[in-house]
């Protein structure tokens, strides 16, 4: 049985849940509300014929644990999970009792809530966000935040809107400064080409990339202590894994040029928060930008979200209008195209699709033969 395409007929009235239950050719579970307009990919899956089932998501800071009768309202019947999953992760226990579920997306970039390897093993397809309004978004951002750490413009900005207006030191330029690259992924890699005509040196660390590669990209391929030590401006673009947590500590932090400069918009836990306060305070680091955070959402109590040495933005540096007319279309399109048996758009797991199709082929097989009964 083959989805139709997400924009193949208009939103109509909700049906009741009893005709929807009936009629619908894919259960469909979407955990929400989802934030920053992801709502907007559920019309186009009931547009499809999906019944969807929503879930509450849990409030920011409350314990949740699935127990055996949500997994059996919510997971059980779903051929499709779709969501971010903050707060609510799925891990290889809920993910083994997903019998129908063909597809795991998550609409955004990160899939740290979702067991991947677990879904991998049990042949299910991870659909992520991986598109270019994010990837590009992010690498404008990384380049922007670079020249505004730089150039100081944190302080310049605060002297004229506190009343003055030179600042002691001016700042340096971008021409000539070495810029470390943790990770040359997608948005690693889009850092640096937007950072080619800036006549910066930039160095790189990434253990899945050959230094052909890199070098194709215009980085030279380095050890993390050697970049942290040459580098003017050191931004991190990896995942949070268990071996990315606290990648940047104490340790890591002496190590970088004093007066230099981290980014972070990659995930919160990477860096270790409270090393790099103190590296800040005793004069180490002249500055930083972090996009995330160790707890995230409104009225944390990092006193990095308030210091002056410090850009501090809500996990949004990089987002645009563009971005959020574009994520909740491309998760229901790749969710109705795994549905459908083809690939999603963006893939977080591809070497599962092998196993996928085999998973795909035998519940089409136990379908028709309940079918036929």
């Amino acid at each position: 049985m083959s989805a139709r395409s997400p924009e193949a007929e208009p939103v109509t009235a909700r049906p009741s849940e009893a005709e929807a239950a009936a009629e619908a050719v894919w259960t469909v579970t979407v955990p929400g509300p989802l934030p920053t307009r992801l709502d907007e990919l559920v019309p186009p899956l009931e547009a499809a014929g999906c019944r969807v089932l929503r879930p509450p998501v849990p409030a920011a800071g409350e314990a949740f644990a699935w127990t055996d009768d949500e997994v059996a309202r919510w997971i059980v019947p779903a051929d499709a999970l779709v969501g971010i999953f903050a707060g609510m992760r799925l891990d290889r226990a809920v993910l083994e009792r997903a019998e129908r579920v063909r597809v795991v997306t998550s609409p955004i970039i990160g899939t740290e809530h979702i067991d991947v390897a677990a879904c991998t093993e049990l042949g299910i397809v991870v659909a992520f966000g991986a598109v270019p309004e994010n990837i590009d978004g992010v690498a404008e951002a990384v380049v922007m935040l670079i020249a505004a750490l730089r150039k100081q413009l944190p302080a310049k900005s605060a002297a004229v809107r506190d009343g003055g207006w030179r600042v002691p030191f001016a700042g340096n330029m971008v021409r000539g400064s070495t810029v470390g690259l943790v990770g040359l992924g997608a948005i690693g890699r889009a850092t640096a080409a937007r950072l080619a005509g800036w006549d910066a040196t930039l160095v790189g660390t990434d253990p899945f990339v050959s230094p052909a590669a890199a070098a194709e990209a215009g980085v030279e391929l380095v050890g993390l202590d050697d970049l942290l030590a040459r580098a003017d401006v050191v931004s991190l673009a990896v995942t949070l894994s268990p071996e990315t947590h606290h990648l940047i500590g104490a340790r890591e932090l002496a190590l970088m040029k004093p007066g230099s400069y981290l980014i972070n918009t990659a995930r919160g836990g990477v860096v270790d928060e409270e090393a790099l306060l103190a590296a800040l305070e005793d004069g180490h680091l002249a500055g930083a930008a972090l996009d995330t955070w160790e707890a995230e959402g409104p009225g944390g109590s990092s006193p990095l979200r308030t210091h002056p040495q410090v850009i501090a933005t809500g996990h949004n540096v990089g987002h645009s209008e563009e971005l959020y007319d574009t994520h909740p279309r491309v998760a229901a399109e790749s969710t109705l195209l795994a549905l459908g048996g083809e690939p999603p758009r963006y893939v977080r797991n591809p070497e599962v699709l092998p196993a996928w199709r085999e998973r795909c082929a035998r519940l089409d097989a136990a379908a028709a033969a309940a079918t036929s009964r």
